[in-house]
């Protein structure tokens, strides 16, 4: 086994140890104190998700290097399954935070 792939190895296990569960739980509605004082439940869900889209593509990066799958047919897989994973999942979670703040704005009173 070389240092390439063991690296690989480490990298998706801690990204399936660190990301997987919180973003599993935050899908579910379960959340800490803390976190359900700041956001909504709709928030927490949408963070979730993009912390499952980019676990999807970090483990994705890893487990193609793997298995050496670096022909050109796989190129639009590996493209969709590694950034377009990552730009998917700020998205979500930027386009849900910037509803959020809009929703939680309140109109000023008085003011013509």
């Amino acid at each position: 086994m070389s240092a390439g792939q063991i690296f690989n190895w480490a990298w998706m296990t801690g990204w399936t140890l660190l990301v997987l569960p919180p973003s599993i739980a935050f899908l579910r509605g379960w959340a800490p104190a803390w976190l359900r004082r700041r956001a909504t439940p709709r928030m927490v869900r949408a963070r979730g998700a993009g912390g499952l889209l980019l676990w999807v593509s970090a483990v994705s990066s890893a487990s193609f290097q793997l298995s050496g799958a670096f022909a050109g047919d796989w190129y639009p897989v590996r493209l969709l399954a590694g950034p377009g994973a990552v730009l998917a999942g700020i998205t979500l979670v930027v386009v849900t935070d910037l509803a959020e703040r809009r929703r939680r704005r309140v109109p000023l009173t008085g003011a013509q």
